[in-house]
């Protein structure tokens, strides 16, 4: 059956109709002027195209892209592109329709964090050599503030063939009155979109063939006040009438009034079994025939789709086959609520049969989205149980903690599968509270849920490992080296050979980790060796690069970097082609390599490492690999340290800083620079993550920065972040 639904997805599970624009109607009115607007232009890095719905904003873009020379991008955000993980690794899919690159991110690594996503960004479109454009549009469903943060800071920076287009219902929260004040910003309006006269006239009369007079069509304009929706749905309801002058006579002067009113006698033009259709798809954001004949029980869908788009009900294509299309969003509103007003019995009924064919085709968020309103929760539990484990694995925590939050918090708390979820989606958050609560709640309800023998062999040892983060999170190092332990003893012997080996390795590393932090260097090393096979066979190959390259390092610490780079060469035939798990063994093998007085190999290995970490999204691999490429060539200029010791570079930047850094805030402020989280800055300084976000936040006022970002450029300014 998949066959049947052409470009439904990527190979890594992104949704192609969210990577191009909608199709472009074929009677589309010429808006030379917005045109000419867009392309005067060629300093800005910004195109804001603002206004409220109907008024044509990515209608304007699409026909500005499908009329210029830019290579362009477009990603169509949706609320549940607020998980920054799930944004970038689209944005970044989106870029690959500008430079070729495709769509590197595989469902089998983590997605780009918003730093690393916005370095390659960066170094994508820097590297383009024609002029191109990124479009994101219905930016205003985005309100996650790192989003937001990052992306600002990617304007900041972006390169000169480079643009971005933001299509909105309200301003995004950027410095627009700095990009303005530089001539880097171009601003379209609510009062730009308007329909002129001439244009409704050439729309109404030219290209629709209405016997309108021209003071009738200004009439229309004027009341409609060049609204877009409603002037197309004012076409739709005046074609085939005797007198439509009459009917425009009877407008009134409000906008919403006049949608109503149209779209009634829109519908009213229509027979019975059109007018169902339309109400009971109007649930659905993304329409095929096949879909649309799921939800409604009947056949046919596909030509009513087609019928609706040649008679341009406010409807368009998503692809150039037309196999998916979309109600105009006003359109389906209004829609939605009469199905509301008609069949209320029918509405829960309608998102189940859609749950049911999106689960069939693959799209597990659009099935859990729909699910969540249909009669019983059960399908949501059960989708939420198979694949919560993936989207963790993909970085993807704030979507899995809303699908939770979605759930009636008893039916979360009495699943010990949906209260591990909820467990690891916090702690992977570097959120300790609650955590405790969750792993209560799994352990209580173990005995008497119907779980199946997997999900009964693995989680003691789940919950015993999400105690042993706790507790290494909260300082705890020696509770934390007892629940592993006790994960590592809870490992049912009859247990699949593949999840045990996951399982161990998971509970072993924490181990490691506990090791590491408490100075027992050797007793870690060979700890994390010991991981090295367990990972290898859960075929978790990333688990396994972290841990050769921390006994890598070891082993360089130790004098040993021959060896380093032996364990480095042995391990590389063993992770398959491609990929970018390779990245940390190729920076451990550059550190080794340039222990040994080879700064030219070294460079060789750790460029190929930030590459494949920049496509595979592995935020602590780039920034280690950055750091070494910066050791290199420090190396090859005879400077080994930093250039100046952490005083002493306080000091000679104080008459830039509101108050002084530390020499420990130095070292806080490095790691910020170098890319850590908050919780890799904890580990690597033997913290708590709430002690190192507040340092972060004393070092952020000392700079008299707002954010991470604001920190970092003012570090780069002052000297302070080498």
């Amino acid at each position: 059956m998949l066959a049947s639904i052409p470009n439904w997805r990527t190979m890594d599970g992104l949704l192609t109709t969210k990577l191009g624009s909608q199709a472009r109607g074929t009677r589309a009115v010429s808006r030379p002027r917005l045109g000419e607007l867009l392309e005067a232009t060629a300093t800005a890095r910004l195109v804001l195209v603002s206004a409220p719905a109907g008024f044509g904003k990515s209608t304007l873009l699409a026909d500005w892209l499908a009329n210029s020379d830019l290579a362009w991008g477009w990603l169509s955000l949706d609320a549940s592109d607020n998980d920054p993980a799930r944004f970038w690794r689209y944005l970044l899919a989106a870029v690959g329709s500008i430079d070729g690159a495709g769509h590197p991110l595989g469902s089998d690594v983590m997605a780009a964090d918003g730093e690393t996503a916005v370095a390659e960004l960066l170094d994508r479109l820097a590297a383009f050599p024609g002029h191109c454009a990124l479009v994101l549009d219905d930016y205003h469903l985005i309100e996650e503030p790192s989003i937001h943060e990052h992306l600002a800071f990617a304007l900041a920076h972006l390169p000169p063939q480079a643009r971005i287009a933001i299509a909105t219902r309200s301003d995004p929260p950027f410095p627009l009155a700095r990009h303005r004040s530089r001539g880097e910003l171009l601003e379209i309006r609510e009062a730009d979109l308007r329909f002129t006269a001439d244009e409704a006239t050439e729309w109404l009369r030219g290209l629709l063939g209405l016997p309108l007079s021209s003071d009738e069509i200004a009439q229309l304009a004027e009341r409609t006040e060049g609204w877009a929706a409603a002037l197309q749905l004012a076409a739709l309801s005046l074609r085939g009438r005797p007198d439509p002058g009459a009917m425009v006579r009877r407008f009134g002067a409000s906008h919403r009034f006049i949608l109503d009113y149209v779209t009634e006698e829109v519908l009213a033009g229509l027979d019975q079994a059109a007018q169902e259709f339309l109400l009971q798809t109007s649930i659905l954001d993304r329409l095929s025939g096949s879909l649309c004949d799921a939800v409604t029980g009947e056949t046919g869908g596909q030509g009513r789709l087609e019928g609706f788009e040649r008679t341009n009900l406010l409807i368009g294509a998503l692809d150039d086959e037309r196999h998916w299309f979309r109600y105009h969003t006003l359109f389906a509103e209004i829609l939605r609520a009469r199905l509301r007003e008609a069949h209320p019995e029918l509405v829960s009924l309608l998102h189940e049969r859609a749950s049911a064919w999106l689960e069939e085709h693959g799209d597990i968020d659009a099935a859990i989205r729909h699910g969540l309103q249909a009669p019983t929760l059960e399908r949501v539990r059960r989708l939420l149980r198979g694949h919560w484990l993936e989207r963790l694995m993909l970085g993807e925590i704030r979507t899995v903690r809303g699908w939770l939050d979605a759930l009636p918090d008893a039916l979360v708390r009495t699943d010990p599968q949906l209260t591990a979820a909820y467990g690891w989606s916090l702690l992977l958050a570097g959120e300790s509270a609650g955590v405790a609560q969750r792993i209560a709640d799994g352990e209580r309800a173990f005995d008497t849920a119907d779980l199946d023998p997997f999900d009964r062999a693995a989680l003691p040892s789940q919950l015993a490992s999400q105690r042993a983060k706790l507790a290494e999170m909260e300082g705890d190092l020696d509770a934390s080296a007892r629940h592993a332990q006790v994960a590592l003893d809870l490992i049912s012997a009859d247990i699949d050979p593949t999840d045990g080996a996951r399982l161990r390795g998971q509970a072993t590393i924490q181990l490691a980790n506990v090791l590491r932090k408490t100075g027992n260097l050797a007793a870690a090393a060979a700890t994390y060796r010991a991981a090295i096979p367990l990972f290898a066979a859960g075929g978790n190959w990333h688990a396994v690069a972290r841990s050769v390259c921390n006994v890598a390092r070891f082993e360089i610490g130790a004098g040993n970097p021959g060896a380093a780079l032996q364990l480095c060469r042995s391990t590389v035939p063993e992770i398959p082609a491609g990929s970018s798990a390779l990245a940390a063994i190729l920076v451990a093998k550059a550190e080794a390599l340039l222990a040994l007085g080879d700064p030219d190999a070294a460079e060789a290995e750790v460029t190929e490492g930030i590459d494949l970490s920049r496509r595979g999204g592995d935020r602590p691999t780039l920034a280690e690999a950055t750091e070494v490429l910066e050791r290199i060539r420090r190396a090859r200029s005879g400077d080994t340290g930093s250039g100046m010791s952490p005083t002493a570079s306080a000091s000679g930047a104080a008459s830039g800083l509101v108050e002084q850094l530390t020499p420990r805030e130095l070292e806080f402020l490095r790691l910020v620079c170098a890319g850590r989280s908050n919780s890799q800055i904890a580990q690597e300084l033997f913290v708590t993550v709430g002690t190192a976000k507040a340092h972060l936040h004393t070092i952020y006022g000392k700079l008299g920065a707002a954010n991470r970002v604001e920190a970092i450029l003012r570090a780069q300014e002052l000297g302070l972040a080498g």
